[in-house]
C-alpha cells in the first residue's frame, strides 16, 4: 500500500450480531491496533480528498475510516476504541431514521437501533464527522424526481441544521446511484462513496469512490498483510468475485418507470 492509493475502508454495526454487516468489537479493536502497529496514518475524508485532488501529499500509507447507517454501537463500542487512538471517521446516517430502528431492506430481523441527534451532536465535536446517506435510507435508482431531491438534498440540510457544521459528503444506500442521482449529489456534496470493492487512487470518480468492506478482513494475520501491502491475490479474489456479484445485481435490479 503506498500514496498512489488509499483505501477507504467500510464499516456498518460493531456487535456480535450475525450476518456480513455486523463486527465484533474484539475484531474490530484488533484491526484498529493493527493500523498503528504497521505505520498507517488515518486520514479524515476532507484530507482524502484533498489528496485524490493533488492538493494534500502523504508521505507513508494511509487509510480514511466510514461507517454506514449510524448504528448506536457506534457510539458504545467503535467510537471509544478510535477515539483513544486519536483516528478519524465519517458516518453516513440516514437523517430521518435518527434515534429509531432500521426499518429498509436488508436489516437485520433483529432490527438495530440507530444513534439519536444528541449523540451525533456530541460525538461530532469529537473525532467524529457526519455524512448523508440519504433521509430515509432510500435506493436511489428506484426514486426520481422531487423525491430524490429530497432524499439527496433534505438530508445535508437537516444534518447541518442539527449539527451545525456543514456535510460534504454522501454514500448511496446499497451503494445503489444512476447518473441521475449522481448529478444530484454532485449539486450538493464534495464526494461521495459507494460499494465497488477497491483502493482509491488518484483517477478514482469523486462520486463514487471505491471502499474496502472489513468484513473481508476479520482474520487478522490477513489485515495486517493487506496493511503492510502484501496479501494482493486474496485481494484480487475478493474483488473479481464481488465484481462479478454486483454485475448479477446491475442487471437483475429493477428500474424506476
Amino acid at each position: 500500500m503506498t500514496a498512489a492509493s488509499i483505501p477507504v475502508l467500510t464499516y456498518h454495526s460493531i456487535s456480535d450480531e450475525p450476518g456480513p454487516t455486523s463486527i465484533p468489537l474484539s475484531v474490530f479493536s484488533e484491526q484498529m491496533k493493527a493500523i498503528t502497529d504497521c505505520g498507517v496514518t488515518v486520514l479524515d475524508l476532507d484530507q482524502f480528498l484533498a489528496w485524490r485532488k493533488g492538493e494534500f501529499e502523504v508521505s507513508q500509507p494511509s487509510i480514511a475510516i466510514t461507517f454506514d447507517d449510524a448504528f448506536q454501537d457506534y457510539a458504545d463500542a467503535a467510537y471509544p476504541v478510535m477515539a483513544r487512538l486519536g483516528f478519524p471517521s465519517c458516518v453516513f446516517a440516514p437523517s430521518a431514521a435518527l434515534g429509531a430502528s432500521e426499518n429498509w431492506y436488508g436489516a437485520n430481523e433483529r432490527r438495530r437501533r440507530l444513534m439519536d441527534w444528541s449523540t451525533i451532536k456530541e460525538l461530532s465535536d469529537g473525532f467524529a464527522s457526519f455524512g448523508s446517506h440519504t433521509r430515509t435510507h432510500a435506493d436511489l435508482t428506484k426514486i426520481s424526481g422531487e423525491t430524490l431531491i429530497a432524499e439527496i438534498a433534505d438530508s445535508k440540510h437537516e444534518l447541518e441544521d442539527r449539527l451545525g457544521k456543514p456535510v460534504r459528503h454522501f454514500a448511496p444506500p446499497y451503494g445503489h446511484s444512476n447518473k441521475a442521482a449522481r448529478d444530484e449529489i454532485a449539486r450538493h456534496y464534495a464526494a461521495s462513496f459507494g460499494v465497488r470493492l477497491g483502493k482509491a487512487g488518484r483517477n478514482a470518480p469523486i462520486f463514487d469512490f471505491p471502499r474496502i468492506e472489513m468484513h473481508y478482513y476479520r482474520d487478522l494475520p490477513r489485515w495486517r498483510d493487506f496493511l503492510t501491502g502484501r496479501g494482493g491475490a486474496y485481494f484480487q479474489i475478493r474483488r473479481a468475485a464481488r465484481g462479478v456479484r454486483e454485475a448479477a445485481e446491475k442487471i437483475l435490479r429493477p428500474q424506476p418507470r
